[in-house]
């Protein structure tokens, strides 16, 4: 000790007599790993502030494509030396965000979206079981995996955060092996989660959002309409001659034509627009903030790019699309969202009736016999 004790760096000793060490020249001294780590953190704290060095960076970096590079997890625990062990132990293979009580947890949750959260469950205030279940009640955090952090591992404890939707439960004292371990369990069973999900939700053939995920999509942007007051627009969009395709070149030909139909569509839509394959030959793409008229523009342009890409991959293929929009009265109804689809269909029978290739669009109140 009292060689190591000529170096120019700080000792914490981890010994049963931390007196007899800070005697023998230790700078500081625990009894407990966990009272050592505590001891070593706020060490490391006051030499930064001692030499103005700058915290890390609290918030995730990102990609050009605005992707993380890696994992974001959320540290929420009160202790602020236990805080700063977490963060400095996990800092090396993930982005990291702490804070210190449990409603501050839900507002830096919703904003950040972590990939992660490490929950205290003795919080100032709100508790973590109170914590959790406001994550769950938030659509952006309700699927963001969490782990318990306890010095109370019993089974009732543990029982009871698991079943509020818990991913993991760690009791302390834990070791950084163990630590690691499980976030790094957890985030995998999180991505691998979150792909079949997407999976679940994607047409396999053309790679845009399915049947289901439209309508879980039409609900959210009829709510969001209804609360802004914005119109809303939707077009539905039809193969013309996918059977006679089929017939003539095989169904290989006839799944290149629906293609090349998403990619026009996918090539044709803004930011805030939804498109999904409806199912066979038909597609349906949502427009918010879209009037009628505007709605009738967007389909006109992807009836054109449709007719020009399929001349220069030498495949006839045209599209009929009718167009349909809500405006700010029609939201009020409760059936806002299945009138709109039904008009959209309506529009889209017509086209298809009045010679094919075209765009329709249709009124909330057609004339009677359309």
């Amino acid at each position: 000790m009292r060689e190591l004790a000529q170096s120019e760096g700080p000792i914490v000793a981890l010994t049963s007599d931390p007196a007899r060490a800070i005697e023998a020249g230790a700078d500081d001294a625990g009894g407990s790993p966990d009272e050592v780590a505590r001891r070593l953190a706020a060490r490391l704290k006051a030499t930064r502030a001692a030499r103005g060095d700058e915290q890390p960076s609290a918030e995730p970096m990102q990609t050009a494509s605005g992707k993380r590079e890696r994992p974001l997890i959320l540290v929420v625990e009160d202790d602020e030396d236990a805080r700063m062990v977490l963060s400095e132990l996990l800092r090396p293979r993930y982005d990291v965000v702490a804070v210190g009580d449990g409603e501050e947890a839900l507002a830096r949750a919703a904003e950040l979206n972590p990939d992660l959260i490490l929950l205290d469950l003795f919080l100032p205030g709100m508790d973590g079981f109170g914590a959790l279940t406001g994550l769950r009640r938030n659509a952006r955090t309700a699927d963001t995996p969490v782990i318990f952090l306890s010095a109370q591992g019993d089974a009732e404890t543990k029982s009871h955060g698991l079943s509020l939707g818990a991913a993991d439960y760690l009791a302390k004292p834990f070791s950084e092996q163990e630590l690691m371990a499980r976030v790094d369990r957890t985030l995998k069973l999180s991505a691998q989660k979150e792909h079949y999900r997407a999976l679940a939700q994607t047409d396999g053939l053309t790679g845009l959002p399915n049947f289901r995920s439209f309508h879980a999509r039409l609900e959210e942007e009829v709510a969001r309409a209804h609360r802004y007051g914005h119109p809303l627009a939707c077009a539905m969009v039809d193969l013309d001659g996918l059977k006679q395709i089929n017939d003539r070149l095989g169904h290989a030909a006839g799944n290149r034509a629906i293609v090349m139909l998403a990619d026009a569509v996918r090539e044709e839509l803004r930011d805030t627009d939804f498109a999904a394959r409806y199912g066979g030959d038909e597609f349906v793409v949502l427009l918010p903030q879209t009037s009628e008229s505007q709605g009738a523009q967007f389909a006109e342009r992807l009836r054109k790019r449709l007719a020009q890409v399929s001349e220069q991959a030498g495949l006839q293929v045209r599209g009929s699309i009718g167009v349909a929009a809500v405006t700010a009265d029609d939201l009020d109804e409760p059936d806002a969202a299945e009138d709109l689809l039904r008009w959209a269909d309506d529009a889209l029978y017509r086209a298809k009736r009045s010679g094919r290739d075209r765009v329709e669009v249709l009124h909330p109140d057609p004339p009677a016999g359309i």
